[in-house]
C-alpha cells in the first residue's frame, strides 16, 4: 500500500515536459493574430504542437475541423478562423528540405 502511496504522489506532482516550458505568446512569431492563435490553440495544448507543424493551408484548415470534430474545440468565429489559418500557414508552412544529396540526379 505505501508504495502504491508513493508511485501516485510522484504521478501527480510530476509534470509533462510540455508543461515544464514557459507557455506564453513569445513563443509564437509575432504577427497580428498571434494573441487569437495563442488563446485558440493553447486552450487544449502547448504551442511546441504548432511549432513543430509544417502544413499548407488546406492541411491547417482541415486539422482545425478535425479539433472541432473530434475534440471538441469550439469553432472559432469565421473573422477569427481566418486569422488564425493566415498566421498559422504563413509562420508555419510546409518544411523545406535543407539538405540536397549530392548522389541523386537533380
Amino acid at each position: 500500500m505505501r508504495l502504491a502511496a508513493i508511485m501516485a504522489a510522484a504521478f501527480l506532482t510530476a509534470a509533462p515536459a510540455s508543461a515544464q516550458e514557459a507557455e506564453d505568446m513569445d513563443s509564437l512569431p509575432a504577427a497580428e493574430a498571434r494573441e487569437t492563435v495563442f488563446y485558440a490553440c493553447t486552450a487544449c495544448h502547448g504551442t511546441r504542437i504548432i511549432r513543430q507543424q509544417g502544413l499548407t493551408r488546406e492541411r491547417w484548415e482541415q486539422t482545425i475541423d478535425y479539433m472541432i470534430e473530434r475534440h471538441s474545440m469550439p469553432a472559432p468565429e469565421p473573422d477569427d478562423r481566418k486569422l488564425i489559418v493566415d498566421y498559422l500557414a504563413e509562420h508555419f508552412p510546409p518544411k523545406q528540405k535543407k539538405y540536397q544529396n549530392p548522389f541523386l540526379k537533380k
